[in-house]
């Protein structure tokens, strides 16, 4: 065998017994197909009608535009046939009207050079190029008309896919006697810019991302595709793009379904494009919520921004059961002491020595990472660290995030308890914290066990600590239901924690025997007394093996 010296790439002729497999064959594919060769052909609109004919539904769809000049290149794959202009435009592959391979097809067109009309039948086995396909003469005197025998399942889409195909296309589509809605692509945007052919439509809402939500507009023909998206902190805006082409050549569709952008040189620079739009249309509001890097990323793109809006959110302690933190309101007055997220269990005893002494002077507010480096956020206050420290005979205590406390240590009453707090006043690494000693009554600590059996629960000997409160503190400090499918209702996992934590709290400020009085009385009162008639009382003498009921009228 002797090679080559060169090679070069061609198309084998055995492609063309494989067009069937080009398209999927849908009804929405041949729409788009013959709505973009009519508009190439410079059409001023597209006419669709269903004929009932002796052999079946027939679907025509008519062009009035310059028509197909030579049969020949109608069938030839890959040899679109357009003039220069439109080649340069917009690369026309040859493809399209290979959507129809395996389809009955009548095609009636207008050659301008031979000026006369022709047709041919394309019967549904006449598209691998095995029989000679007769062309006929007719009298059809402008554009183009393909009459395709209607598919059971076509018929049953048309109407829903010819709404769709029209909607952004650019020239009116008519239907049963009637044109059909036609939209703006970038309609309710909040600002367009043009660039080098396109629209840029620029987006703020709420959304979440969607791969296959339609972001390019190409004459009618809309694909999702990645374009830049910008959030602003909080989910208060997300912005997004929708890019409608108008004439830009140089941006492409993957053929031959055109269902995605070709990832060229060009579409990389509309996206870097539409970022910066995004950026600009930002600069037009009166103030942004942008994260710092997005800030100095606007800047790179030679967007001037000012900082975004010195305000926080309020901080509000984590309880145990959060799915998502607590978000407080809106910080926008008075001089505010970043707060960082800790375990529920610091933060609750921690929120409640806060309202107490409000020791700091200001509003405690969420810490808000993504602003780290804008100066207005650089320049407040934070807390760094909370540690709890505790005496119990003569020994000194202390538990925080990364400190546990001794195994052996029992739940009760404790000496002096106090919340230790190490304050920064910027965030200048080499600023001196200043620590806090801040009173605390209460502490319900989860010590890394998450239960409620093994939790520790303290309080200060001196203060006035009630049992009710021990217990909400205890609840929101450690209760988080289970999601295991074998676990009770929220409600009831809730319902039982919180009568747990009653009887804890009981036990240990009121004693064994106050408890017990206090779950007899709970349990009366929820299952016994809802019974009692209107009018009488009952009395009560129990004991381990005996139980007396007497009904007396009410006094």
């Amino acid at each position: 065998m002797t090679f080559p010296s060169t090679i070069r790439p061609a198309v084998g002729q055995s492609l063309i017994s494989k067009v069937s497999r080009l398209y999927n064959g849908t009804i929405a594919d041949v729409l788009h197909e013959l709505f973009q060769n009519g508009r190439r052909a410079s059409a001023t609109a597209i006419r669709v009608a269903v004929y009932n004919l002796p052999e079946g539904s027939a679907l025509s769809i008519y062009d009035d535009g310059s028509g197909i000049d030579d049969p020949a290149t109608m069938l030839t794959l890959g040899d679109s046939g357009w003039q220069a202009d439109i080649l340069d435009r917009e690369d026309p592959a040859g493809m399209g009207v290979f959507s129809l391979a395996g389809q009955d097809v009548q095609v009636r067109s207008w050659s301008q050079s031979a000026e006369r009309g022709w047709a041919v039948h394309i019967p549904a086995d006449g598209w691998e190029g095995g029989l000679p396909l007769a062309i006929e003469p007719s009298g059809i005197v402008r554009g183009t008309e393909f009459q395709i025998r209607l598919p059971d399942a076509w018929a049953t889409q048309l109407d829903a896919a010819l709404r769709k195909a029209a909607l952004f296309f650019p020239l009116p589509v008519h239907f049963a006697g009637a044109e059909l809605p036609r939209a703006d692509f970038l309609g309710e945007a909040d600002r367009v810019e043009e660039w080098e052919g396109c629209r840029i439509g620029i987006y703020p809402d709420g959304t979440s991302d969607d791969p296959q939500m339609p972001r390019i507009n190409f004459h009618g023909l809309t694909v999702p595709c990645r374009l830049p998206v910008v959030d602003e902190v909080g989910h208060l805006r997300k912005w997004r793009v929708r890019i409608d082409i108008v004439d830009a050549p140089a941006l492409q569709l993957v053929l031959p379904a055109r269902k995605e952008m070709v990832e060229n040189d060009a579409f990389s620079r509309l996206r870097l494009a539409a970022e910066t739009a995004i950026y600009r249309a930002i600069a037009a509001k009166t103030s942004h919520r942008l994260a710092h890097k997005d800030w100095l990323r606007a800047g790179e793109l030679g967007v001037s921004l000012p900082e975004a809006a010195s305000w926080l959110n309020g901080w509000e302690a984590a309880t145990a059961d959060n799915f998502g933190r607590t978000v407080g309101a809106p910080v926008h007055d008075g001089p505010m002491i970043l707060m960082p997220d800790q375990e529920p269990d610091i933060e609750q005893p921690l929120a409640r020595a806060l309202r107490k002494d409000q020791p700091f002077g200001k509003r405690a507010v969420r810490e808000e990472s993504a602003f780290a480096g804008y100066d207005w956020y650089d320049a407040l206050p934070r807390i760094l660290a909370c540690t709890f420290r505790f005496e119990r005979d003569g020994a000194v205590h202390r538990y925080g995030s990364d400190i546990a406390l001794p195994a052996d240590l029992s739940s009760g009453p404790v000496d002096r308890l106090c919340a230790e707090v190490s304050v920064a006043p910027d965030a200048n690494p080499s600023s001196m914290p200043e620590i806090y000693c801040l009173p605390v009554d209460m502490l319900a600590c989860n010590n890394e066990t998450w239960s409620l059996d093994d939790a520790v629960i303290l309080f200060d000997v001196q203060a006035d600590v009630q049992p009710g409160a021990l217990a909400g503190l205890i609840y929101a400090s450690l209760f988080c239901a289970s999601d295991d499918h074998d676990c009770d209702s929220w409600e009831t996992q809730s319902s039982d924690f919180e009568a747990r934590a009653r009887d804890l709290a009981n036990r240990l400020l009121l004693g064994e025997d106050e408890a017990l009085v206090a779950r007899v009385r709970e349990a009366i009162f929820d299952h016994v007394q809802w019974l009692i008639p209107e009018g009488r009382s009952l009395s009560l003498t129990a004991s381990l093996r005996d139980l007396t009921l007497t009904f007396e009228q009410a006094a």
